[in-house]
């Protein structure tokens, strides 16, 4: 709670607690329902890991000779002891420091949107970077282009919603003190929560070059929209269900998404052709919602092929 009798800061505690969480539900990704379907929020309960139980492979029926024992025929037993994933929860935090001239001079409103973007940014930030560095131990599969494991390359992914779990322990919080040494209020929110893979082979890599410097000029180098396709067909190979929309989730870098646009509308050749839906949709919006059964989310948190 505030240590200062401030009517001002007061009212600006109570505004960024109130809207801290939809600030922040806004400005993450991973943690919504169409991208990972099994989510957990075990506000106040005990312990620091969550557990997710996992239903084994289904097994195929067998022949059965008439009269015979079906559980005693070979092949025809199936087990349903589940095994488990695990969510170890991390503590995710960030400080603003508000001083009273910022107050006095910057006017509340502005105040308070610049603490809200900067608190709920700096944790939905750290939040989405740990959920993709767990697609990056995870998923093992590439099917982009054979690029080097180092910082000029970014791993891309296109997962089912089924292939990741995330569990919450704390609800993004904010505590606030005055310090009247420096006449300044100090603002810190943090959460806890954290990501496993449920099915790794529901998950697939792209790797492709980075958007900058000249490393993305090497046309070797950039993955397209084969490389999502490729992903969508080794997911459906594996059984691994679709979104309620009937697709994969498809979480790309902007150089990948500029390398599909790029061969969508033709960008770049010397004539362009008559183009379809899609390319028109390239041309217009540098952008494609869809493509190849993958709907496509853009990131700038994505991990690098280090």
């Amino acid at each position: 709670m505030s240590a200062t009798t401030s009517t001002n800061v007061e009212q600006l505690y109570a505004d960024i607690v109130q809207d801290l969480v939809p600030y922040y539900m806004d400005a993450v990704l991973l943690p919504n329902q169409q991208i990972i379907l099994n989510s957990l929020n075990v506000s106040g309960s005990t312990g620091d890991q969550v557990r997710f139980p996992l239903m084994n492979t289904y097994d195929n029926a067998v022949s059965i000779t008439e009269g015979t024992s079906i559980i005693g025929t070979a092949g025809a037993e199936s087990n349903l002891i589940p095994t488990a994933a695990n969510v170890t929860f991390t503590k995710r935090g960030l400080g603003v420091d508000v001083t009273e001239e910022s107050l006095e001079d910057g006017g509340f409103d502005m105040v308070r949107n610049g603490v809200l973007s900067r608190l709920s940014g700096g944790i939905a930030t750290a939040t989405d970077v740990a959920g993709l560095a767990q697609c990056k131990t995870s998923f093992t599969n590439n099917d982009g282009v054979a690029g080097a494991a180092n910082v000029n390359f970014t791993e891309n992914f296109v997962i089912s919603p089924e292939a990741l779990a995330y569990a919450a322990k704390r609800e993004p919080v904010v505590k606030v003190w005055y310090n009247p040494n420096k006449d300044l209020h100090e603002f810190r929110a943090t959460v806890r929560n954290g990501f496993t893979a449920l099915r790794p082979e529901f998950g697939r890599k792209i790797r492709s070059a980075s958007l900058g410097g000249n490393q993305f000029s090497v046309a070797a180098s950039k993955a397209n929209i084969e490389s999502i396709a490729k992903s969508v067909a080794h997911l459906r190979s594996a059984s691994a269900p679709v979104g309620s929309d009937g697709m994969y989730i498809g979480l790309l870098d902007s150089g990948l998404e500029l390398s599909i646009n790029q061969q969508i509308a033709q960008a770049g050749a010397t004539t362009i052709s008559s183009l379809s839906d899609l390319g028109n949709n390239a041309l217009r919006n540098a952008a494609l919602a869809m493509v190849a059964g993958a709907t496509l989310y853009r990131s700038n948190n994505l991990p690098n092929a280090s």
